[in-house]
């Protein structure tokens, strides 16, 4: 059976609808990096927040261990970012212990991002 000129090729439906998926393939593909990197972003800032608690938890373990309550707050740098922490140090449960709570911001930023407590030894 020999097909005639009119019926080779495709519909203009054809075409619309394979344009369609293509294109909804294509945003959806888009969302999905765009969320990847954000989702990176954040797990990368929550991260450097740690190692500057990580850091001043050290410091209140060694070099500045405060021998009563105290409140203070500073900066650091971390990863090329300047960060904002603040601490408490409080009475323990016992009259062994202090407990302490950091909290770690980016500079430019009031949220806290990461936050810590824990107990040392007087």
């Amino acid at each position: 059976m020999k097909l005639s000129a009119t019926e080779k090729g495709f519909s203009l439906i054809e075409v619309v609808v394979s344009l369609f998926i293509l294109s909804v393939s294509v945003i959806t593909i888009y969302n999905l990096i765009i969320s990847t990197a954000s989702s990176s972003y954040d797990l990368e800032q929550r991260y450097l927040a740690k190692e500057v608690a990580n850091n001043r938890i050290s410091l209140i373990h060694t070099l500045e261990k405060p021998l009563r309550p105290i409140e203070r707050s500073g900066q650091m740098v971390m990863g090329g970012q300047q960060w904002r922490w603040e601490e408490t140090i409080n009475n323990g449960p016992s009259e062994e212990f202090f407990e302490y709570e950091i909290f770690v911001r980016p500079e430019n930023e009031e949220t806290y991002i990461y936050t810590i407590k824990g107990l040392y030894t007087k």
